[in-house]
C-alpha cells in the first residue's frame, strides 16, 4: 500500500525542511512578505533525523511579468536569474560573516504545499506549491530587522497581545490608550539620556554597516542597490548586523564605473506595483538616479534630481544608507505621527507613506532631523544630509565644484561617523586631584575659565546657527503636527541669543503662525507664551501679549487667557489687565474689579474684542446682582434688603451695570462664542 503524501516536507539534497509552526504571531512560522518572496521560519533536518537546525525558507516566484518599454510587458524567469546571477553574488560574499548564508536552493517543491493567508483584506490567499514557487534556504538570524529593532524593541511602539487559541496579534501605538500614548510622547520629548543612548546605538550600527558596504564595494566591486531597514538584521545577542537580500545587487562595470538600470519607463500617474516599478530598489530609499524614466505624459516626481538617470554608483548605495538612518532616527515621530507609516507593510505601510509624502523634490533629498529630538548631534544630521544630497549636475565629476558636497566612498563616510561618535555628548570625567595639585589651583582654574568661555562662545554661535536651520526646515515643510518641534527649535535658538535677537525670533514665529490661517489657534499661543518667558524685556512681553490676545481665534480665547495669566504673572499691559479680569470673571472672582476694568476700557476700539468678551462673561443675573451689591452706597448697605428703598436702589444700580455691559457687547454683534 503506498505511503500517504506528506505536504509539509520539502525534500532537499542533504536535508529535509519543514515550516517551524512554533514561530510567529499566528504560530504558523510566517516572517514577512517581500517584493519577490514570502518568508517563513523553517527547520532543516538531516535525513536520519539526528540533526535539527533553524533556517529561513524563502519562497520565491519562479517567474513574473513586469512592465517594459512603451507599455508592453515581458516575462522574467526568476529561478534562472537567481541561479545565474543572485546565487553567484552570494557565493562571492560568503567570506564576509556579516552577509547572510545560503544553504540550499530547491527548484521542485515536490508535494509540499502551504496556504499563505497573510494578504491584504479582500485579497485571495496564496497557495505556495511547486507550480509557482521555488525555495531558497537561508541562515536564520536570531534577532530583528533594523526597522523592527528601532520600532518594537527599542521604542516599544507596538506590543504583542494574546487573542486566544495560541494566537497573538501586534497592537500599534495608535491603538494604545490615550494615557499610555501621552506618557510615551512625554518621555520621548524630555528624556535626554534615552535619546543620547539611542543615538549612540545608531552611530555604532552606521559604522558597522559602512564597514560591511566598504568591503562589498571596494573588495568585491558589488553594489547592493536595496539598502533599507528591512534588509539589515540585528542579532539578539551582541547587536551585530547582518546584511540580507542581494536580489537587486549587481557588479560595477569597471569601464563605466556604474551599474546601468534595466528598468523600462514608468507611469508615475499610476499606483506602483511589482509589475510596474518606479525605481530600482525600494521607494523611499532608492537614490534619484535609480528611478525609471517617466512614460508618456506622466510627470517625473524628482525633476530637479534628473541627473545621470539610470546610472547607479556607490553614491546610490550611500544615498540609501543615509535614507535608512534618517528613518531610524525619525522612526518615533514618523510612527506616532502618521498612520500611513504605521500601517503594516503588507498593506502598503511606510511605502505608501513615502509615495504620498516624500516622493517629491522638496522632501526626497537633503533629509535632516528637524522633526526629531533636538538632542541629536548636528554632525549626525550633516552626515545624513550629505548622504541624501540633491543630485546636481557634475556630482560624479572630480573636477566639478559640487563634487565635495557628496560622499563618494565609505572611507570618508566612516571618518565622519567616527568624528560624530567621538564628539557626541558624554559624561564629564571626574577631576584628577594629583594633576590639579601638580599644576596649582590658580593656573588650572584660569585655564579652565578661559576654556569654558571659548566653549560657551562656540556653542552659542553653532547652537544658534543649527537651531535657526531647524526652524527654517520646519517652516518650509510645516504642518500642525510639527508645532512642538517648532517650539523646541525656537527655544533652542533663543537660549543662545541676545535680547534683541530673542525679539526677532519671537516676531518671526508669531508672524509665521499667524499666516497659517490669518489667526492663532490655542496650541500656537501656548508656543508663543513659552517663548515670551525667555524674552526678558517687560515692555516687549506686554506688547506681545496684547498681539496674541487680539489674534487668537474665538474658540481658543478662554484657554489662551488662562495660559497667559498663569505663565506670565508679572506682565503689564492693557491686554494683560483685561485677560486677568476675563479669567476672574469666568471663575466668578473679584467681580467688582472686573466691572471697574470693563468701564475703564469700555470705549477702547483697539481692545474691543477683549472688552466684549469680559462683558459677555459678566452678563449673568447673579453676577450683575453681586456687582450691584458691592457698589451699593454704604448708607444703604445696612438697611433691610426687603425694603422698597433697598430694592429700588439695587434695581437702579443693576440697570446701570446691565446698560454698560449691553453697550459694550453691542459693539460687535457678529462675534460669537
Amino acid at each position: 500500500m503506498p505511503s500517504a503524501v506528506n505536504h509539509d516536507i520539502i525534500v532537499g539534497s542533504e536535508f529535509n525542511y519543514i515550516i517551524d509552526t512554533t514561530h510567529g504571531l499566528s504560530s504558523d512560522g510566517y516572517i514577512a512578505t517581500g517584493t519577490e518572496s514570502i518568508v517563513y521560519k523553517g527547520i532543516k533536518t538531516s535525513k536520519d533525523g539526528k540533526i535539527r537546525l533553524s533556517c529561513v525558507l524563502k519562497f520565491k516566484y519562479k517567474a513574473i511579468r513586469v512592465g517594459a518599454e512603451e507599455g508592453s510587458t515581458k516575462d522574467i524567469n526568476l529561478f534562472d536569474k537567481f541561479m545565474n546571477h543572485d546565487l553567484k553574488i552570494f557565493d562571492e560574499l560568503q567570506d564576509c560573516r556579516s552577509v547572510v548564508r545560503i544553504f540550499d536552493v530547491i527548484e521542485d517543491l515536490g508535494d509540499f504545499s502551504v496556504t499563505d493567508t497573510h494578504v491584504p483584506v479582500g485579497k485571495k490567499s496564496i497557495s505556495i506549491n511547486r507550480e509557482q514557487f521555488f525555495c531558497v534556504v537561508e541562515e536564520y538570524v536570531d534577532g530583528w530587522s533594523l526597522e523592527e529593532y528601532c520600532r518594537d524593541e527599542y521604542w516599544k511602539l507596538t506590543e504583542t497581545v494574546d487573542i486566544g487559541n495560541n494566537l497573538k496579534n501586534r497592537k500599534s501605538f495608535h491603538d494604545f490608550s490615550e494615557e499610555k500614548k501621552a506618557a510615551m510622547l512625554h518621555s520621548y520629548l524630555h528624556d535626554y539620556d534615552e535619546i543620547v543612548r539611542y543615538q549612540s546605538e545608531m552611530l555604532n550600527t552606521m559604522m558597522n554597516l559602512a564597514e560591511i558596504l566598504r568591503y562589498i564595494t571596494d573588495e568585491k566591486k558589488i553594489l547592493h542597490l536595496d539598502i533599507k531597514p528591512d534588509n539589515i538584521m540585528v542579532t539578539k545577542y551582541g547587536k551585530e548586523i547582518v546584511l540580507i537580500d542581494f536580489g537587486r545587487s549587481e557588479h560595477i562595470d569597471p569601464e563605466a564605473r556604474c551599474v546601468q538600470s534595466t528598468l523600462g519607463v514608468a507611469d508615475y500617474g499610476q499606483e506602483e506595483t511589482h509589475a510596474r516599478m518606479y525605481q530600482y530598489g525600494t521607494l523611499g530609499y532608492a537614490a534619484p538616479e535609480c528611478f525609471a524614466e517617466p512614460a508618456g505624459e506622466s510627470e517625473f516626481p524628482l525633476a530637479a534630481n534628473k541627473v545621470h538617470l539610470g546610472e547607479m554608483t556607490v553614491e546610490s548605495d550611500i544615498f540609501s544608507f543615509g535614507a535608512t538612518f534618517w528613518e531610524c532616527l525619525s522612526v518615533f515621530e514618523l510612527y506616532t505621527g502618521n498612520t500611513d507609516f504605521a500601517t503594516d507593510k503588507r498593506l502598503g505601510g511606510s511605502y505608501e507613506f513615502y509615495r504620498k509624502y516624500i516622493l517629491n523634490d522638496k522632501a526626497y533629498c537633503d533629509r535632516d532631523l528637524s522633526v526629531t529630538s533636538k538632542h541629536y548631534h548636528e554632525k549626525l544630521e550633516r552626515i545624513i544630509k550629505k548622504c541624501t544630497h540633491q543630485r546636481k549636475k557634475g556630482y560624479l565629476d572630480r573636477d566639478s565644484e559640487v563634487y565635495s558636497e557628496y560622499y563618494h566612498n565609505y572611507e570618508e563616510l566612516l571618518d565622519d561617523i567616527r568624528l560624530a561618535k567621538e564628539s557626541a555628548p558624554a559624561l564629564v570625567k571626574t577631576e584628577n586631584i594629583k594633576v590639579r595639585n601638580a599644576f596649582g589651583v590658580a593656573g588650572v582654574m584660569a585655564g579652565l575659565l578661559a576654556t569654558i568661555l571659548l566653549v560657551c562662545l562656540a556653542l552659542k554661535v553653532s547652537g544658534s546657527y543649527f537651531a535657526q536651520r531647524k526652524m527654517d526646515t520646519i517652516m518650509s515643510n510645516y504642518n500642525p503636527t510639527l508645532i512642538e518641534r517648532l517650539e523646541d527649535a525656537a527655544i533652542e535658538q533663543m537660549m543662545t541669543s541676545t535680547e534683541g535677537e530673542k525679539h526677532d525670533i519671537f516676531n518671526r514665529t508669531f508672524k509665521f503662525l499667524e499666516d497659517q490661517d490669518n489667526n492663532l489657534e490655542y496650541s500656537e499661543t501656548v508656543v508663543l507664551v513659552d517663548l515670551l518667558k525667555l524674552a526678558g524685556d517687560s515692555r516687549f512681553v506686554g506688547d506681545s501679549v496684547n498681539s496674541i490676545l487680539l489674534k487668537v481665534d474665538q474658540k481658543g480665547l478662554s484657554s489662551c487667557v488662562e495660559n497667559v495669566v498663569t505663565k506670565l504673572p508679572d506682565c503689564s499691559s492693557v491686554g494683560y489687565e483685561l485677560a486677568v479680569n476675563i479669567n476672574n470673571a469666568q471663575k466668578r472672582m473679584n467681580l467688582s474689579e472686573c466691572y471697574s476694568v470693563l468701564v475703564k476700557y469700555a470705549d477702547s476700539e483697539y481692545f474691543s474684542r477683549l472688552t466684549q468678551r469680559l462683558a459677555r462673561d459678566l452678563n449673568h443675573e447673579a453676577l450683575i446682582t453681586k456687582i450691584a451689591e458691592d457698589a451699593m452706597p454704604d448708607a444703604l448697605k445696612s438697611i433691610d434688603k426687603n425694603s422698597k428703598e433697598y430694592t429700588n436702589a439695587i434695581a437702579e444700580i443693576k440697570y446701570e451695570i446691565k446698560s454698560t455691559i449691553d453697550s459694550v457687547i453691542e459693539g460687535n454683534r457678529d462675534e460669537t462664542d
